[in-house]
């Protein structure tokens, strides 16, 4: 953890060499140390600095490479992606569902330590910065957006390991000594972090700028999916509610005006956080999901599984060449994120587009499935209502769902459709208890998966930085 906490320039340059992406790895190495690396004493004195600083927990929290990485990985082990043979590689093992700690394609936890160590510094910062230096609102405001990352990172780590080091502190010598914490204390503080948050954070909403975390309604979208996936189904309701209702976010009309830049479904997005064609426009997050050539389709390249595509239902748009699916040498790749290593920045600076970390279709279909579980099944105000709202953008007649359990498999079929590749299906079928029935029916999968595949391996290098943390159950 040592490591993970005070070198975070160097992690990320382990991780890009990892990964194997060496000419991404050149490029970021190339670029200078921004201004936030700056002495800490100096940065907490001058409004500037502060601000510097602020942007550099958004660079690691929306690193290009480490959110589409998540990504991907998302997929591979989930029944959205294979390829077709599954490779003989470490990356075919994950797709076969074979998980093991030595496979360095595997997600380490450490990778979001960095931007939790920043967003403590902040949290621990900004409450001595005088208001001479920084008005009280807006260090309120940089205080709700520390929170809103600490508190984001935390819940991909406890959905994804379980327990996991729960760091609130920028102490140096508790961190290293720091071993796992209960899931159920993690989730705890992120549910903490959050509505103290939504209190920091302001109301008033810059329709321009959706690339940082500025308005309650944010932390409230982000708090909706928790209550979500923790079954706290009227807290969930009322979040998304709350979202919805502001009117500050609207379901923009036709599938391909949702991903671009701008766009007015886009709750929180990540811009840029560098230089570059990887970088720019999100273009690394179509370049891990859209091969340029054939010969990747039989390596790295996941396309849409027959699984997935059995889910959309004729005259859907989503599943329509070139909306949000792209047909490639005879398979079909997702095409939220258009841009693969071959387009040039002239194609890319033509239609931007940023990475879409939350966004209103998916307040829609959590308040859907809270209102189902409440027994609001259809009507108005409904979980029909909710779910028609995302299914007459898709170009579908309204739902026929009418029992509860009716509604809540619509709402699940209508989640696949409508987030897939965004990094919820696998987390969807852990958390409705489906993970195990659905991968192991996948002819790709069932020889390997088994139950205590819920939670993913601890990496090698984890183990080895931390002795006191020990493997999770069955690796």
């Amino acid at each position: 953890m040592k490591k993970v906490i005070t070198q975070p320039i160097k992690l990320a340059a382990i991780i890009f060499m990892l990964l194997g992406f060496s000419t991404g790895c050149k490029k970021y190495l190339e670029i200078p140390l921004p201004i936030d690396q700056l002495a800490t004493e100096t940065v907490y004195k001058d409004s500037t600095t502060i601000v510097a600083a602020v942007d550099g927990m958004y660079n690691i929290f929306a690193s290009g490479l480490l959110q589409a990485n998540t990504l991907r990985t998302s997929y591979w082990i989930s029944d959205e992606g294979r390829v077709d043979p599954v490779p003989g590689s470490e990356i075919g093992n994950i797709i076969a569902g074979n998980l093991q700690e030595g496979n360095q394609q595997l997600l380490p936890w450490s990778w979001y330590y960095p931007g939790i160590y920043r967003a403590n510094e902040l949290i621990e910062r900004l409450p001595s910065v005088s208001t001479g230096v920084l008005s009280e609102a807006k260090r309120k405001a940089f205080i709700g957006a520390a929170q809103y990352v600490r508190a984001a990172s935390h819940f991909f780590l406890a959905n994804y390991w379980g327990d996991v080091p729960l760091t609130l502190t920028t102490n140096t010598d508790y961190n290293i000594a720091n071993g796992r914490t209960p899931v159920a204390e993690v989730y705890a503080q992120v549910l903490n972090d959050l509505y103290e948050a939504v209190n920091n954070l302001p109301v008033t909403v810059n329709t321009s700028n959706s690339k940082t975390i500025h308005n309650r309604y944010q932390a409230l979208a982000l708090l909706a999916r928790v209550h979500l996936y923790l079954g706290n189904y009227v807290r969930a309701d009322s979040a998304a509610s709350a979202v919805i209702g502001s009117g500050q976010y609207l379901l923009v009309t036709g599938v391909n005006n949702v991903f671009k830049r701008g766009s007015r479904e886009a709750i929180y997005s990540q811009g840029p956080t560098s230089t570059g064609l990887l970088y720019d426009n999100r273009a690394m997050s179509g370049w891990i999901i859209l091969p340029s050539t054939s010969a990747l389709t039989l390596t790295t390249y996941c396309h849409m599984t027959p699984q997935l595509l059995a889910n959309f239902e004729a005259g859907d748009q989503r599943n329509v060449n070139n909306n949000w699916v792209s047909d490639l040498f005879g398979k079909r790749f997702a095409n939220k994120y258009l841009y693969n290593s071959s387009t040039s920045a002239t194609t890319i600076a033509a239609n931007p587009q940023d990475l879409i970390y939350q966004r209103l279709a998916e307040l829609y279909l959590i308040r859907a499935e809270a209102r189902a579980q409440q027994g609001n099944i259809t009507g108005a105000n409904s979980a029909a209502s909710d779910l028609n709202m995302i299914r007459t953008r898709a170009g579908l007649p309204n739902t026929m769902a009418a029992t509860q359990t009716d509604m809540l498999t619509a709402i699940e079929k209508e989640r696949v459709c409508e987030l897939f590749y965004e990094g919820f299906r696998w987390l969807d079928l852990k958390r409705t208890g489906k993970l195990d029935a659905t991968l192991s029916a996948l002819p790709w999968k069932a020889g390997n998966h088994q139950p205590y595949m819920k939670l993913l391996p601890i990496v090698v290098a984890e183990l080895i930085a931390n002795p006191r943390i020990q493997q999770n159950p069955g690796y």
